[in-house]
């Protein structure tokens, strides 16, 4: 064996030493939820910010549970949407569902009703043909739907009060002035029905 294929030989063993010094994702995953349940607090947000900032969307969903719930950090809603939105950007359904109720709610943003309806149908636009084997998206769409319609309903049915509110102070006032609308009957008029 030449020098040149004892030196590849080496760098490859130290290279392979080097990859297994370095949990993998997974077990690191695994390490956070671990010290999470043992209310090591710190480390899984210390391994959790990590596996998030490389992408890892289940690590940026429990990054936004942590923020959002303040399960053992300070509350921060702000940070909790970041988390959330990346993860759910990636198609992680809770994350999605989690961002469209904060939207609904008005919780860390101001609320927004056709905001939450898009986060909580987002990944049914790309993916309608899951519905199937999803129906709690199905489920979260309809009630997005029916919150929407209720809002609608709700605006209407006020707009629609204040207008017959301003008819009948208008012809209120008409009639205090003494121009209001004169109405004959044949009673008043001193007519009879039956002659």
């Amino acid at each position: 064996m030449g020098l040149r294929h004892l030196s590849c030989a080496i760098l490859l063993a130290l290279g392979c030493t080097a990859v297994h010094a370095e949990p993998a994702a997974g077990e690191r995953f695994a390490q956070a939820a671990q010290a999470h349940r043992q209310g090591d607090y710190r480390q899984a947000l210390q391994l959790w910010q990590q596996l998030a900032e490389q992408g890892q969307r289940d690590a940026q969903y429990n990054l936004g549970l942590m923020y959002r719930y303040a399960d053992g950090v300070p509350q921060d809603l702000a940070a909790a949407m970041k988390w959330y939105k990346r993860a759910a950007e990636q198609g992680d359904l809770q994350s999605q569902y989690e961002v469209g109720l904060m939207y609904q709610e008005g919780v860390g943003v101001a609320a927004d009703q056709a905001e939450a309806h898009r986060w909580f149908t987002m990944n049914r636009l790309h993916h309608y043909h899951h519905l199937a084997h999803n129906p709690q998206l199905e489920q979260w769409r309809r009630q997005a739907s029916a919150l929407l319609w209720q809002r609608d309903m709700q605006e209407s049915l006020a707009r629609s009060r204040d207008d017959g509110q301003q008819v009948l102070a208008r012809l209120q006032e008409r009639l205090r002035q003494g121009d209001g609308p004169r109405v004959q009957t044949a009673a008043v008029a001193g007519d009879t029905l039956a002659r």
